[in-house]
């Protein structure tokens, strides 16, 4: 929370939270099926953690592996869930019947390594290790590269007037290469960024999202809620009701990073935990914070209309078209 404003209203939305009867949250109608909440484990995860943490009535929460969150989504298998923004608009493209209700994380991508505070254009010539080919570090990477004319090549050593990627499948699996100096920097999310500085004596260098905003001129949206259009259409006071405690609930994990951290170990299933310890700092720069989807549309179109500028190694678009207006929710 980096301004007075900002934490003055997170405190405004924890009372509100706080107060919030829960009574009033049952599906219409009075179906006892409870609504099914996937997310992934992170930054998403701590998202809902408040709600997770006080119970939100006929409400099924559950925390499961990053890899398996759009398969869930296009089974149907989730009611609700918090996915990236640039895979929610790819399911909605094809088909899936699926609508955008807000904007959840708003980026916690960093680069790490040696040093001071550095700009893109000090990664030519160096080493960056980057987390996720072709997801949303390295679409990231090579939105923010493309629109400064840096170019980038997948290399295991250095490539003069290029930054030279060398791929990792996440946090993780990357460690050892900064740990062993293969790479002279590496490009993470947190927490994974905090556990690199923290253990490889390394610094935060530069912030992603502070970089997508000096570029594109406005914020980064990562991860979003959905739900199925069938949930809003059938249930819409049950929606509204879950968007007004999720979005008073802002805040609440950076002041309770503990139990953030033991509520998300209660609800996952069928994956290895990456969170096993938070502070308030890393909260902090997860970026959370509740945007509904009508007031986050215009950052949205910005990035996916840079999505259908990139292209897939097969020289197709990453993503085929920007999402029409049935897309947003509004409630």
């Amino acid at each position: 929370m980096k301004s007075k404003l900002k934490n003055m209203l997170c405190v405004a939305f924890a009372t509100a939270f706080a107060a919030l009867p829960l009574t009033a949250c049952k599906k219409d109608g009075g179906d006892s099926d409870a609504v099914k909440v996937f997310m992934p484990d992170g930054a998403p995860a701590i998202a809902l953690a408040a709600l997770m943490d006080s119970g939100f009535e006929n409400t099924e929460f559950t925390v499961v592996a990053a890899s398996t969150i759009g398969e869930r989504v296009s089974l149907g298998d989730a009611d609700m869930a918090i996915m990236p923004v640039n895979a929610a608009a790819t399911l909605y493209n094809k088909g899936v019947g699926i609508t955008m209700l807000s904007v959840n994380t708003h980026g916690n991508l960093y680069v790490v390594g040696d040093g001071d505070a550095i700009e893109p254009s000090d990664l030519v010539g160096k080493r960056l290790g980057v987390i996720g080919k072709d997801n949303v570090p390295d679409l990231t990477l090579k939105m923010i590269a493309g629109e400064l004319d840096i170019e980038l090549e997948e290399s295991d050593g250095a490539v003069d007037g290029k930054i030279a990627v060398r791929y990792a499948a996440d946090g993780p699996a990357i460690m050892p290469l900064i740990k062993q100096g293969v790479v002279d920097y590496a490009l993470l999310a947190d927490p994974a960024a905090t556990n690199a500085v923290n253990n490889f004596d390394k610094s935060i260098v530069m912030d992603m999202q502070d970089q997508w905003r000096d570029v594109f001129g406005g914020a980064y949206p990562q991860a979003c809620l959905v739900a199925k259009k069938s949930l809003v259409e059938e249930s819409p006071q049950y929606v509204r009701d879950f968007l007004t405690a999720l979005k008073a609930s802002d805040g609440w994990a950076e002041q309770n990073p503990q139990k953030t951290v033991d509520t998300i170990m209660e609800h996952i299933r069928d994956a290895q935990p990456t969170l096993t310890s938070l502070t308030s700092e890393i909260v902090a720069r997860c970026n959370i914070e509740t945007v509904f989807a009508q007031d986050a549309r215009e950052e949205c179109e910005t990035y996916f209309q840079k999505l259908t500028q990139l292209k897939t190694q097969l020289d197709k678009p990453v993503l085929a078209k920007v999402p029409d207006d049935g897309f947003y929710t509004a409630l």
